[in-house]
């Protein structure tokens, strides 16, 4: 009869411990999933902006070699010419 209690008590301090780290595994998957949400690079925090240049480059470009006609068009390779024979 002793025996028995013993392995009765022994049973329901490990159903005790399964439970309890249980529990403590769900709060820390918990946590875990919120703070891998709340940090996300992906995640948008604000309003996106478009991207473009700093405005002092762009008056630069436009003041340099827009207004002064610098800008030549685009070289053409030259052609591809096979050998004569």
């Amino acid at each position: 009869m002793a025996d028995r209690s013993r392995i009765e008590r022994a049973r329901t301090r490990a159903r005790g411990a399964k439970l309890a780290l249980g529990a403590l595994a769900t709060v820390v998957f918990g946590a875990a999933f919120v703070g891998a949400r709340a940090t996300a690079p992906g995640h948008a925090k604000g309003k996106a902006t478009p991207l473009s240049a700093p405005a002092s480059f762009e008056q630069a470009v436009r003041r340099s070699a827009l207004e002064a006609g610098a800008i030549a068009p685009p070289v053409q390779p030259p052609s591809v010419v096979t050998s004569t024979s």
